[in-house]
């Protein structure tokens, strides 16, 4: 008989000797001798259930202490003023039912497992949303863009020549790079946790895509980084020089964009300098906050913040004392492969040792159209700090 045979029947027999009692004490204005042939019944199945406890014990070597534990009904049979009150020798019948717990085998209790991974941090990637992206098929982006323009329409007088103005263009290559990075996983490991393989792939997606978003922002072209907005020729500086506060250089960025013909679209900042401005006060001994005198409101239940009416944009990938404002249309991110997360067990010595290599991978190039579209401060010169 197999465990989960024995185990059926087990739970049937409990049942049948549980209905057994129900039924007999259902015949409780019955003679004695009625009760004592029932209860010879249910004796003579006890013991045969005993007998097949023992059997399975010694085929399987079982803790017997284990296997010897009774049922409540089995306890109350077998309780002596139980078996008086069956005979019809008393009027009632009192069991005490120790609470006992056995351990067989095991001193220690089992260790509750918690299902998957407590996740580490995982920086919010608030940028990317904000910039278009396009796709591209090639290694390199080659496009052409306007370098000058001087409009030189103007009113004529009949029989002169007309006005001339001048349009010129100038054409940009800018390559595709590659931001990639592995780890290596034991087999076992990946085997032994249908999460884990999940989280190693959550973990290496962000990891590429926040290097994508940090390049994106300050890459300086070099080498094989993308060329971000912060890199040189790909912004306009806006002197925070005759500007009292942080306040003041955010509206001289946003009108500067305005003045460049461009419709400014978001502010980007640190968390850490956007903090300090927040919490500026308005003059020693006031109370209240520079931000609430107009300058900051707040949408979407005061999560998102806007600064002179364009919301700002909170990143970590942000420079510490840098302020960016920007015309959403001022730059693209071309996709020329989106991040993907392979496994490999061909590497190096992988075989040997039961490894597998993860890598993540992405693939693109960012095209920054319009310099004058994208406007800069130093937050930490301002004559007058924050």
């Amino acid at each position: 008989m197999s465990d989960l045979e024995f185990k059926t029947a087990l739970s049937e027999m409990h049942k049948n000797i549980e209905e057994q009692m129900v039924a007999i004490s259902e015949k409780s204005e019955q003679k004695g001798a009625e009760y004592k042939t029932a209860l010879d019944k249910l004796d003579g199945s006890i013991k045969d259930l005993n007998e097949q406890i023992l059997d399975l014990a010694q085929k399987h070597s079982m803790p017997i202490e284990v296997m010897e534990a009774k049922s409540f009904g089995n306890l109350v049979l077998e309780a002596d003023s139980i078996k008086s009150f069956i005979a019809g020798d008393s009027t009632k019948g009192r069991v005490e039912i120790k609470n006992t717990i056995l351990n067989s085998g095991n001193a220690t209790s089992m260790h509750d497992q918690m299902p998957g991974v407590v996740p580490g941090a995982f920086r919010q990637l608030t940028v990317m949303p904000t910039v278009f992206k396009g796709t591209t098929d090639s290694n390199s982006v080659f496009y052409s863009k306007e370098s000058n323009w001087v409009n030189g329409a103007a009113e004529q007088v009949e029989g002169n020549a007309k006005a001339e103005s001048t349009l010129t263009f100038e054409e940009v290559n800018e390559p595709v790079r590659t931001i990639a990075h592995f780890i290596k996983v034991s087999k076992q490991a990946l085997s032994d946790s249908s999460f884990l393989s999940s989280y190693i792939e959550r973990r290496m997606r962000h990891g590429v895509n926040n290097k994508v978003e940090a390049q994106v922002i300050a890459g300086d072209g070099a080498g094989a980084t993308l060329s971000g907005w912060l890199n040189t020729g790909n912004h306009t500086v806006i002197s925070p020089l005759l500007t009292i506060d942080l306040f003041g250089l955010a509206n001289k960025l946003k009108m500067a964009i305005i003045s460049n013909e461009y419709e400014p679209s978001f502010f980007y900042m640190n968390p850490t300098d956007w903090g300090v401005a927040e919490t500026t006060r308005r003059a020693t001994g006031d109370n209240a906050f520079v931000a609430a005198s107009g300058a900051v409101a707040y949408v979407n239940n005061g999560l998102t913040p806007l600064l002179w009416g364009l919301p700002v944009v909170l990143s970590n990938n942000v420079p510490v004392g840098t302020i960016i404002c920007k015309d959403v249309e001022a730059d693209m991110f071309a996709d020329r492969e989106t991040t993907v997360i392979e496994m490999f067990e061909q590497d190096g010595d992988n075989v040997q040792k039961n490894l597998v290599t993860v890598r993540g991978e992405a693939r693109g190039a960012e095209l920054v159209f319009t310099a004058a579209a994208i406007v800069t401060g130093d937050i930490t010169a301002i004559t007058s700090p924050v």
